[in-house]
């Protein structure tokens, strides 16, 4: 599973990675990237918490990446982990005392990396090895020296506990999460990953989308589905409107549902040859890039 290509300056660090398996130094190459994004600074109060419905807040991966917890009356459950890098565990017992379930979106690295201070992930199993692999104790360590170099928490922001290797669990579409008085049910979503999936909260018309509906959408990734799947994927949540009025994204704000037509016409006009690409550059590589309106879907040209 090859995504973003790094170039590291740390010789010692390179030699480490040499000796691991392709996919393991690809998995570094991911998890690295992510944390080239960040200013070399320590970072006092890592996470923004903030309520945004009752009994429903996003917690801010210090400007990376959304997280989400959402509490019926007898159980929470918490939408990804983040990167990993601070307390995330601690922080969630702040919001609640009730007892917490935990589901990955997807196996990235800014949506899994915490997954190691909890006891059980539920996930869909097409992305169960990649969001292994970045909670793994040995892949941490390899990517410690660049973690060092960049931003990170402090001191009492940064996760004591102990070292989870937690038990996955499969979910797939229609799966229920009974929080009491609220059922968060698994949409499957495949695009951004194969195993991709939205959480409904169905009673308060809410869609936490992970990075299925950012307003910038990455499918040219390696293991990405091609853009025909991804628009399959995009109709079926329109067929779905009735269910929800509101996304909650992985990364940025809430948006109103219609933002995905958005989505759906951006990649009709790629498929259909009406829109003229533009070249897309990232840490993660290059692709090409089309806009309809507040959505962007950076693509590979080979895997329409």
């Amino acid at each position: 599973m090859r995504i973003f290509p790094v170039v590291f300056c740390d010789r010692e660090l390179t030699k480490q990675i040499e000796k691991l398996t392709t996919m393991k130094k690809t998995a570094i190459f991911v998890l690295t990237g992510f944390i080239l994004l960040f200013n070399q600074s320590f970072a006092q109060n890592w996470f923004e918490i903030k309520e945004v419905m009752p009994k429903t807040w996003v917690i801010g991966d210090n400007g990376s990446d959304n997280i989400y917890l959402v509490e019926g009356s007898e159980k929470a459950l918490l939408i990804d982990t983040g990167l990993g890098a601070a307390d995330l565990a601690g922080a969630v017992k702040k919001l609640t005392g009730k007892p917490v379930l935990v589901v990955n979106t997807h196996g990235h690295p800014d949506h899994s990396g915490s997954n190691y201070q909890f006891d059980k992930i539920y996930m869909h199993k097409a992305d169960m090895e990649a969001a292994k692999m970045y909670s793994a104790p040995e892949m941490r360590k390899n990517v410690g020296g660049s973690m060092l170099n960049g931003k990170k928490p402090g001191e009492a922001d940064i996760y004591k506990g102990t070292e989870i290797t937690p038990q996955y669990i499969a979910v797939s579409e229609g799966f229920e999460f009974d929080l009491g008085n609220r059922i968060i049910t698994v949409m499957e979503t495949p695009g951004h990953t194969p195993g991709s999936i939205c959480l409904l909260d169905v009673k308060n018309k809410v869609l936490f989308s992970g990075d299925n509906n950012n307003t910038h959408v990455w499918l040219f990734l390696e293991g990405c589905s091609p853009l025909s799947e991804y628009l399959k994927t995009l109709e079926k949540q329109i067929s779905r409107f009735n269910e929800y009025t509101t996304l909650y994204p992985g990364h940025g704000s809430a948006m109103e549902n219609s933002f995905i037509k958005d989505q759906a016409e951006c990649v009709k006009q790629i498929l259909n040859g009406t829109c003229k690409p533009i070249p897309y550059e990232s840490f993660a590589g290059p692709a090409s890039q089309c806009s309809f309106g507040q959505a962007t879907v950076a693509f590979n040209p080979k895997n329409l």
